[in-house]
């Protein structure tokens, strides 16, 4: 009798294909992860608002156009980028992106590569998206070059690609961070494996592995756990939603990891709804009036600063 006719060979056979058919199922959805579909392009009818916005293309740093609006602003309001989460677009940052612009904040919103009207066919949750935010500050440096500070909103996805972006750009001075997760491995576990909390628990190394075989990028490398502690002399705001506590932990873990420094915050405000899982009615205006208002506060305290070193200069 040969092994696999023995019932060790069958157990081992058993145990083999169900190996096969985990590695399998789960490089399928690691696969669906990272390849979102495209969200329909929606039409705004600006006129009847009396804003002025323009459609723009710009290249990220390696190349890919991305598509993106442009909220005409003051001269004298430092310029804000808003970035959207996985699977989402600039569509669904559009109120506030207007909120910030009735505040005088000019503001570029624009969809990721793989998203909306970008190029791309697939997204790294927020590795190579940091690419897209240096190609965008590049765009506001050219649109804006008397602009000595940029500030940036970023949800999911957009909140992490953000971090890793400020830490080459220091011209990123205001961040505000909703929903930002300590490294990919959390929101792709969460996608792979749906509300099957033993794989979020026990498999994520396996949703990893594919991922950095898929991407030729290793996680590790690449953590806003990591990024946000270097961060120094940045004003940072992080936004939990009240109904995700292992998320919120997360982020209560990062905020504590922030330098303390003069003149700067670095603080988490819980809400009871974030971007990250849609806003609605009070829950939006709520958000809205946070975000809003951090970023009036911090940038122009920066640009006041700014003025008085020049003025004793």
């Amino acid at each position: 009798m040969s092994f696999w006719e023995s019932k060790l060979g069958a157990l081992a056979a058993c145990v083999l294909l169900a190996t096969v058919l985990t590695v399998g199922v789960t490089g399928v959805r690691v696969y669906l992860a990272t390849h979102p579909s495209r969200q329909a392009a929606e039409a705004f009818d600006f006129d009847s608002l009396l804003m002025r916005v323009q459609q723009v293309q710009f290249p990220a740093v390696d190349g890919v156009k991305l598509a993106g609006w442009v909220f005409v602003g003051r001269s004298d309001r430092a310029p804000i980028l808003l970035c959207h989460d996985l699977g989402s677009s600039k569509a669904s940052l559009i109120n506030l992106a207007i909120a910030l612009h009735n505040r005088g904040f000019s503001v570029l919103s624009f969809d990721f590569r793989g998203h909306g009207m970008s190029e791309g066919r697939a997204s790294t949750l927020g590795l190579q998206e940091k690419r897209d935010i240096l190609g965008a500050l590049d765009f506001i440096g050219e649109r804006w070059p008397d602009a000595p500070h940029v500030g940036i909103f970023g949800v999911g996805m957009g909140a992490h690609a953000a971090v890793l972006a400020a830490r080459d750009r220091t011209t990123l001075r205001v961040l505000v961070l909703d929903g930002l997760y300590p490294d990919i491995s959390y929101p792709l576990a969460q996608r792979v494996f749906a509300d099957w909390q033993p794989g979020v628990r026990n498999f994520s190394f396996l949703s990893d592995s594919l991922f950095a075989l898929m991407t030729r990028t290793r996680i590790g490398n690449h953590r806003a756990e990591d990024s946000l502690p270097t961060l120094i002399g940045r004003d940072v705001l992080l936004l939990a939603p009240v109904g995700d506590p292992e998320l919120t932990a997360g982020m209560q873990r990062m905020v504590g990891s922030i330098p303390q420094q003069p003149d700067v915050d670095g603080n988490l405000v819980v809400l009871p709804a974030t971007q990250v899982h849609g806003l609605y009615g009070q829950d939006l205006r709520l958000h809205v009036a946070q975000v809003t208002e951090f970023f009036e506060s911090r940038l122009d305290a920066a640009a006041a600063r700014l003025a008085d070193r020049a003025a004793g200069g």
